[in-house]
């Protein structure tokens, strides 16, 4: 075999031992201190500053929860007067089998003739139409609840 060809393939292995360094470096950085964030802007609220003044209700008030479990057949909830837990323990109203869910996740409550949510203090959050839950929020029909990697359609 010629040298030059030697010296190539010389180069070339040593750049791959390089790059599978380097691959590995990043992936144990990655680990460590968790990817890099993209500057989007944050969520917008899910819950609009309080206005003074008589509460518009112009949105459809909800009847029932579908919960879109992965590994599941979604499930109808009824809505009927009394407050419904969400979560991985046994007693909670509404079990859902995500290891992302807390074992008492979040709360649908009854609230002035509607329903709100309120996440419970859970680990991971609870999110209404991609914004966090902080507070108790109002529901309508249509909005989407999410509680770690479980959907549920708020319908009417």
């Amino acid at each position: 075999m010629p040298i030059a060809l030697l010296t190539l393939l010389k180069f070339g292995l040593l750049a791959l031992l390089y790059l599978f360094v380097a691959f590995a470096l990043r992936s144990m950085l990655v680990d460590l201190y968790g990817p890099r964030r993209r500057n989007r802007p944050p969520p917008r609220p899910a819950v609009a500053t309080p206005v003074a003044g008589p509460v518009r209700r112009s949105r459809k008030l909800p009847s029932e929860l579908v919960v879109h479990a992965l590994s599941a057949p979604p499930k109808v909830v009824r809505l009927a007067g009394r407050s419904v837990v969400l979560g991985r323990a046994g007693g909670v109203d509404v079990p859902i089998d995500d290891v992302y869910v807390s074992d008492e996740h979040a709360e649908v409550l009854p609230d002035d003739g509607g329903w709100s949510v309120r996440d419970l203090g859970s680990t991971n959050g609870t999110f209404l139409n991609d914004a966090k839950v902080t507070r108790p929020t109002p529901l309508a029909a249509g909005d989407q609840l999410r509680v770690g990697k479980t959907r549920i359609e708020v319908r009417r």
